[in-house]
Protein backbone atom coordinates (compact mmCIF):
# COMPACT_ATOMS: atom_id res chain seq x y z
CA UNK A 1 0.00 0.00 0.00
CA UNK A 2 2.63 2.19 0.88
CA UNK A 3 4.17 2.35 -3.09
CA UNK A 4 0.19 3.63 -3.96
CA UNK A 5 0.49 6.22 -1.43
CA UNK A 6 3.91 7.25 -2.51
CA UNK A 7 2.63 7.94 -5.80
CA UNK A 8 -0.55 9.42 -4.95
CA UNK A 9 1.96 11.99 -3.06
CA UNK A 10 4.20 12.06 -6.41
CA UNK A 11 1.40 12.79 -8.22
CA UNK A 12 -0.79 15.25 -5.82
CA UNK A 13 0.81 18.45 -7.53
CA UNK A 14 -0.91 17.79 -11.05
CA UNK A 15 -4.09 15.93 -9.80
CA UNK A 16 -7.62 17.96 -10.69
CA UNK A 17 -9.90 19.34 -7.58
CA UNK A 18 -11.87 15.65 -8.34
CA UNK A 19 -9.06 13.57 -8.15
CA UNK A 20 -7.45 15.04 -5.12
CA UNK A 21 -10.79 14.21 -3.34
CA UNK A 22 -10.35 10.74 -3.76
CA UNK A 23 -6.27 10.43 -3.37
CA UNK A 24 -7.16 11.97 0.14
CA UNK A 25 -9.49 8.86 0.48
CA UNK A 26 -6.68 6.54 -0.51
CA UNK A 27 -4.58 8.02 2.48
CA UNK A 28 -7.75 8.80 5.15
CA UNK A 29 -10.28 6.21 4.54
CA UNK A 30 -8.36 2.93 2.79
CA UNK A 31 -11.13 0.91 3.42
CA UNK A 32 -13.67 2.39 1.81
CA UNK A 33 -11.65 2.42 -1.35
CA UNK A 34 -10.56 -1.33 -0.26
CA UNK A 35 -14.32 -2.31 -0.30
CA UNK A 36 -16.26 0.42 -2.63
CA UNK A 37 -16.81 0.23 -5.78
CA UNK A 38 -15.45 2.92 -8.00
CA UNK A 39 -19.10 4.33 -8.05
CA UNK A 40 -19.22 4.03 -4.63
CA UNK A 41 -16.32 5.55 -3.82
CA UNK A 42 -16.63 8.50 -6.40
CA UNK A 43 -20.13 8.97 -4.16
CA UNK A 44 -18.70 9.35 -1.03
CA UNK A 45 -16.27 12.44 -2.30
CA UNK A 46 -18.92 13.65 -4.34
CA UNK A 47 -17.04 12.98 -7.43
CA UNK A 48 -18.01 10.85 -10.76
CA UNK A 49 -16.93 6.83 -10.93
CA UNK A 50 -14.97 8.13 -14.24
CA UNK A 51 -12.70 10.37 -12.02
CA UNK A 52 -12.16 7.34 -9.66
CA UNK A 53 -10.96 5.27 -12.20
CA UNK A 54 -8.86 7.71 -14.08
CA UNK A 55 -6.85 8.52 -11.03
CA UNK A 56 -6.01 5.39 -10.60
CA UNK A 57 -4.86 4.98 -14.13
CA UNK A 58 -3.28 8.09 -13.78
CA UNK A 59 -1.09 6.79 -10.82
CA UNK A 60 0.09 3.63 -12.98
CA UNK A 61 -2.36 1.18 -12.54
CA UNK A 62 -4.64 -0.86 -15.31
CA UNK A 63 -7.77 0.37 -13.37
CA UNK A 64 -9.41 0.83 -10.02
CA UNK A 65 -9.44 -3.11 -9.28
CA UNK A 66 -5.94 -3.37 -9.76
CA UNK A 67 -4.96 -0.49 -6.92
CA UNK A 68 -8.40 -1.83 -5.02
CA UNK A 69 -6.71 -5.34 -4.81
CA UNK A 70 -4.12 -4.43 -3.56
CA UNK A 71 -5.20 -2.26 -1.06
CA UNK A 72 -7.46 -4.89 0.06
CA UNK A 73 -4.42 -7.14 0.38
CA UNK A 74 -2.25 -4.81 2.25
CA UNK A 75 -5.42 -3.76 4.47
CA UNK A 76 -5.79 -7.71 5.14
CA UNK A 77 -1.96 -8.22 6.31
CA UNK A 78 -1.86 -5.28 8.56
CA UNK A 79 -4.94 -5.91 10.53
CA UNK A 80 -3.42 -9.42 10.99
CA UNK A 81 -0.02 -8.24 12.30
CA UNK A 82 -1.86 -6.19 14.72
CA UNK A 83 -3.75 -9.29 15.75
CA UNK A 84 -1.28 -11.73 16.69
CA UNK A 85 0.55 -11.82 20.27
CA UNK A 86 3.60 -10.16 20.81
CA UNK A 87 5.57 -12.86 20.98
CA UNK A 88 4.33 -14.15 17.34
CA UNK A 89 6.83 -13.42 14.82
CA UNK A 90 5.40 -14.04 11.07
CA UNK A 91 7.46 -14.79 8.54
CA UNK A 92 8.16 -12.20 6.26
CA UNK A 93 9.44 -14.69 3.67
CA UNK A 94 5.21 -16.52 3.45
CA UNK A 95 2.66 -14.64 1.77
CA UNK A 96 -0.66 -13.97 3.37
CA UNK A 97 -2.29 -17.09 2.68
CA UNK A 98 0.86 -19.10 4.41
CA UNK A 99 0.49 -17.15 7.46
CA UNK A 100 -3.41 -17.83 8.01
CA UNK A 101 -2.73 -21.41 7.24
CA UNK A 102 -0.22 -21.48 9.92
CA UNK A 103 -2.91 -19.77 12.49
CA UNK A 104 -5.22 -22.81 12.02
CA UNK A 105 -2.71 -25.62 12.22
CA UNK A 106 -1.73 -23.66 15.49
CA UNK A 107 -5.27 -23.97 16.49
CA UNK A 108 -5.52 -27.77 15.22
CA UNK A 109 -1.96 -28.03 17.45
CA UNK A 110 -3.23 -26.73 20.76
CA UNK A 111 -6.66 -28.45 20.51
CA UNK A 112 -4.11 -31.79 20.35
CA UNK A 113 -1.99 -30.57 23.48
CA UNK A 114 -4.99 -29.69 25.59
CA UNK A 115 -7.89 -31.87 24.53
CA UNK A 116 -8.53 -34.14 27.40
CA UNK A 117 -9.55 -37.73 26.38
CA UNK A 118 -11.22 -38.67 29.40
CA UNK A 119 -13.64 -35.44 28.58
CA UNK A 120 -14.08 -36.71 25.20
CA UNK A 121 -14.89 -40.15 25.90
CA UNK A 122 -17.75 -38.37 28.17
CA UNK A 123 -19.26 -36.53 25.63
CA UNK A 124 -19.61 -39.85 23.38
CA UNK A 125 -20.86 -41.75 25.99
CA UNK A 126 -23.53 -39.32 26.79
CA UNK A 127 -24.22 -39.25 23.32
CA UNK A 128 -24.24 -42.70 22.89
CA UNK A 129 -27.22 -43.31 25.70
CA UNK A 130 -29.35 -40.35 24.97
CA UNK A 131 -32.90 -40.58 23.83
CA UNK A 132 -32.67 -37.64 21.91
CA UNK A 133 -29.88 -35.35 20.83
CA UNK A 134 -30.40 -31.50 20.41
CA UNK A 135 -27.67 -29.70 18.74
CA UNK A 136 -27.96 -25.82 18.90
CA UNK A 137 -25.78 -23.09 17.31
CA UNK A 138 -25.85 -19.42 16.83
CA UNK A 139 -26.32 -18.07 13.07
CA UNK A 140 -22.11 -17.87 12.65
CA UNK A 141 -21.65 -21.34 13.45
CA UNK A 142 -24.99 -22.94 11.99
CA UNK A 143 -23.23 -24.44 9.04
CA UNK A 144 -21.33 -26.28 12.01
CA UNK A 145 -24.36 -27.63 13.59
CA UNK A 146 -25.76 -28.74 10.31
CA UNK A 147 -22.97 -30.46 9.43
CA UNK A 148 -22.93 -32.04 12.89
CA UNK A 149 -26.54 -32.75 13.31
CA UNK A 150 -26.93 -34.67 9.81
CA UNK A 151 -24.54 -37.23 10.46
CA UNK A 152 -25.27 -37.69 13.98
CA UNK A 153 -28.74 -38.20 12.83
CA UNK A 154 -27.68 -40.61 9.59
CA UNK A 155 -25.82 -42.66 12.17
CA UNK A 156 -27.90 -42.67 15.52
CA UNK A 157 -31.44 -41.72 13.77
CA UNK A 158 -32.11 -39.23 16.99
CA UNK A 159 -30.73 -35.95 16.63
CA UNK A 160 -32.31 -33.16 15.77
CA UNK A 161 -31.02 -28.67 15.18
CA UNK A 162 -32.58 -27.07 17.70
CA UNK A 163 -32.82 -23.21 16.23
CA UNK A 164 -34.43 -20.53 17.46
CA UNK A 165 -36.32 -18.82 14.59
CA UNK A 166 -37.55 -22.11 13.56
CA UNK A 167 -41.02 -23.17 13.59
CA UNK A 168 -40.46 -26.04 15.16
CA UNK A 169 -38.49 -24.44 18.71
CA UNK A 170 -40.60 -24.31 21.10
CA UNK A 171 -42.39 -27.26 20.19
CA UNK A 172 -38.89 -29.21 21.02
CA UNK A 173 -37.46 -27.49 23.36
CA UNK A 174 -40.97 -28.04 25.57
CA UNK A 175 -40.21 -31.91 24.67
CA UNK A 176 -36.46 -31.56 26.30
CA UNK A 177 -35.88 -33.84 29.20
CA UNK A 178 -34.03 -35.79 31.72
CA UNK A 179 -32.75 -38.15 28.99
CA UNK A 180 -32.23 -35.97 26.63
CA UNK A 181 -28.81 -33.83 25.58
CA UNK A 182 -28.46 -30.88 24.15
CA UNK A 183 -25.00 -30.12 22.21
CA UNK A 184 -24.41 -26.65 21.93
CA UNK A 185 -21.53 -24.85 19.40
CA UNK A 186 -20.78 -21.08 21.19
CA UNK A 187 -18.81 -19.41 19.51
CA UNK A 188 -18.07 -15.53 19.01
CA UNK A 189 -20.19 -13.62 19.10
CA UNK A 190 -21.90 -15.40 21.44
CA UNK A 191 -25.68 -14.46 21.02
CA UNK A 192 -28.30 -14.30 23.55
CA UNK A 193 -30.65 -17.09 21.76
CA UNK A 194 -27.93 -20.13 22.84
CA UNK A 195 -27.39 -19.11 26.21
CA UNK A 196 -31.36 -19.08 27.08
CA UNK A 197 -31.53 -22.66 25.09
CA UNK A 198 -29.19 -23.94 27.21
CA UNK A 199 -30.57 -22.47 30.32
CA UNK A 200 -33.87 -23.68 29.29
CA UNK A 201 -32.43 -27.35 28.52
CA UNK A 202 -30.76 -27.54 31.52
CA UNK A 203 -33.85 -26.20 33.94
CA UNK A 204 -35.70 -29.33 32.26
CA UNK A 205 -33.17 -31.59 33.42
CA UNK A 206 -31.25 -32.60 29.72
CA UNK A 207 -27.34 -33.00 29.71
CA UNK A 208 -25.84 -29.48 28.06
CA UNK A 209 -22.34 -30.52 26.21
CA UNK A 210 -20.67 -27.16 25.29
CA UNK A 211 -18.28 -26.79 22.27
CA UNK A 212 -16.91 -23.33 22.36
CA UNK A 213 -13.67 -21.26 21.74
CA UNK A 214 -12.78 -20.68 25.33
CA UNK A 215 -13.70 -21.91 29.00
CA UNK A 216 -15.14 -19.03 30.29
CA UNK A 217 -17.33 -18.36 27.26
CA UNK A 218 -21.15 -17.56 28.93
CA UNK A 219 -22.28 -20.51 28.07
CA UNK A 220 -20.73 -22.32 29.74
CA UNK A 221 -21.97 -21.71 33.59
CA UNK A 222 -24.89 -24.09 31.94
CA UNK A 223 -23.47 -26.82 30.69
CA UNK A 224 -22.47 -30.13 32.54
CA UNK A 225 -19.42 -30.58 30.00
CA UNK A 226 -17.16 -28.32 28.19
CA UNK A 227 -14.95 -28.80 25.07
CA UNK A 228 -12.55 -26.26 24.17
CA UNK A 229 -11.58 -25.73 20.25
CA UNK A 230 -9.90 -22.35 19.70
CA UNK A 231 -10.72 -19.86 16.55
CA UNK A 232 -9.28 -17.20 14.92
CA UNK A 233 -11.53 -14.20 14.26
CA UNK A 234 -9.05 -12.32 12.26
CA UNK A 235 -10.39 -10.19 9.47
CA UNK A 236 -14.07 -10.44 11.02
CA UNK A 237 -13.99 -14.02 9.34
CA UNK A 238 -13.84 -16.64 11.86
CA UNK A 239 -12.31 -19.55 11.54
CA UNK A 240 -13.66 -22.98 12.62
CA UNK A 241 -10.64 -25.21 12.00
CA UNK A 242 -9.96 -26.65 14.99
CA UNK A 243 -13.95 -27.20 16.14
CA UNK A 244 -14.74 -28.62 12.92
CA UNK A 245 -11.56 -31.38 13.77
CA UNK A 246 -13.07 -31.59 17.53
CA UNK A 247 -16.46 -32.56 16.10
CA UNK A 248 -14.88 -35.25 13.14
CA UNK A 249 -12.95 -36.67 16.01
CA UNK A 250 -16.28 -36.70 18.17
CA UNK A 251 -18.31 -38.11 14.98
CA UNK A 252 -15.38 -40.76 14.73
CA UNK A 253 -15.39 -42.19 18.17
CA UNK A 254 -19.02 -42.39 18.20
CA UNK A 255 -18.99 -44.55 14.78
CA UNK A 256 -16.08 -47.01 16.78
CA UNK A 257 -18.22 -47.32 20.16
CA UNK A 258 -21.65 -48.00 18.60
CA UNK A 259 -20.12 -49.76 15.39
CA UNK A 260 -23.26 -52.25 14.61
CA UNK A 261 -26.48 -49.17 15.29
CA UNK A 262 -24.04 -46.91 12.91
CA UNK A 263 -23.28 -49.61 10.42
CA UNK A 264 -26.91 -50.36 10.08
CA UNK A 265 -28.52 -47.18 10.09
CA UNK A 266 -25.60 -45.96 7.73
CA UNK A 267 -26.54 -48.87 5.31
CA UNK A 268 -29.95 -48.40 5.06
CA UNK A 269 -29.28 -44.71 3.94
CA UNK A 270 -27.21 -46.08 1.55
CA UNK A 271 -29.42 -48.88 0.27
CA UNK A 272 -31.94 -45.94 -0.44
CA UNK A 273 -29.31 -43.31 -2.38
CA UNK A 274 -28.55 -46.59 -4.99
CA UNK A 275 -31.88 -47.46 -5.32
CA UNK A 276 -32.63 -43.39 -6.26
CA UNK A 277 -29.24 -43.53 -8.26
CA UNK A 278 -28.68 -40.22 -6.08
CA UNK A 279 -24.89 -39.94 -7.02
CA UNK A 280 -23.40 -39.73 -10.32
CA UNK A 281 -21.21 -42.69 -11.20
CA UNK A 282 -18.34 -42.05 -12.86
CA UNK A 283 -18.37 -45.60 -14.74
CA UNK A 284 -20.79 -45.17 -16.83
CA UNK A 285 -19.53 -42.07 -18.34
CA UNK A 286 -17.11 -43.61 -19.53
Amino acid sequence: MQEILQKLEESYPHLSAGQKKVAKLFFEEPGVIAFSSALEAGKHVNVSESTVIRLTQKIGYKGYTEAQHIIQRKLAEERWKKLQPENKILSEDQTFLHNLLDADIANISKLKETLKEEILLKVVEHISGARKIYVTSNFFSFGLGHLFVQWLNMALDNTEMLMQGDTQYYQQLSKIGEQDLVLALAFPRYTKNIIETVQTAKQQGATVITITDQLDSPVTVHSDLVLEAAMNSNLNIDSFTAALSLLTSIMRFVSVKDHEKVKENVSRVEKMYVEKEIFFDSSHSK
